[in-house]
């Protein structure tokens, strides 16, 4: 079985950019601008349940996504050791993490959930076939495969494993970095770290495009189609 070790939409190559002005904010005054948008007004209370949605809203929410905080989940399943590397994240980058189980996530009756800014995902053993469907999935956010729990005792904790292609590794982990995360300053979360920081620096980039997509879907909304075409020009200046 191959699981890919990272899957990555965006480079990552952390070059220095030009500054840029923000796009969220030009769309935001095109909204406030645009007359279609609704002023809250008074009603009686029998019309409030009744009154649809307004449609602008919806490219409100698009803007709330792109100004968010940034969005960092480690993954798996019971037993993985993701809360484990997530304190060991926390710790070291001083990061938010949050802990999603992917046995929740990847069940056939669950609810599509908003794609993370940045995902990584905990396995501790032979990935079941929900888990490699997973990773499989198209996805914009950079992923990132680890293989935890492999040490048979202390001494061998002790030392990281710097290879991805360790004869003691089981077949299934080869190729994918082996994390022990029981000590946030072990060496072998080195390469989470600086997974975590390359792709903060294509954060920006990444939620662009995804915007982009967003708007991109919403202008063929029969409501806020023209005003979504508009904010799609407004990215292009």
């Amino acid at each position: 079985m191959g699981v890919p070790t990272v899957t990555q939409d965006t480079a990552v190559d952390g070059a220095d950019r030009p500054a840029v002005p923000d796009p969220a904010a030009r769309i935001r005054r095109l909204l406030t601008a645009s007359p279609d948008v609704a002023t809250p007004t008074a009603a009686p209370a029998t019309a409030a349940t009744t009154a649809p949605p307004d449609p602008t809203g919806l490219l409100a929410a698009a803007l709330a996504r792109f100004d968010a905080p940034v969005d960092l989940r480690v993954r798996g399943g019971l037993g993985s050791g993701r809360r484990t590397l997530a304190a060991a994240l926390r710790a070291r980058g001083g990061w938010r993490v949050s802990v999603d189980d992917i046995d929740v996530l990847a069940a056939p009756t669950a609810r599509p959930a908003a794609a993370p800014d940045i995902e990584i995902l905990c396995l501790r053993t032979a990935p079941c076939r929900h888990e490699e469907a997973w990773v499989r999935r198209p996805r914009r956010h950079p992923l990132l495969v680890v293989a935890t729990g492999l040490y048979e005792d202390d001494d061998n904790a002790a030392r990281p494993t710097d290879t991805h292609h360790s004869a003691a590794s089981p077949r299934w982990a080869r190729g994918l970095p082996t994390v022990d995360a029981r000590e946030p300053e072990h060496r072998s979360v080195d390469a989470v770290i600086a997974f975590v920081e390359r792709a903060m620096d294509s954060l920006a980039d990444s939620r662009v495009a995804r915007l982009e997509a967003e708007l991109e879907r919403l202008a063929v909304h029969a409501e806020v189609g023209e005003l979504a075409e508009a904010a799609l020009c407004a990215l292009e200046i």
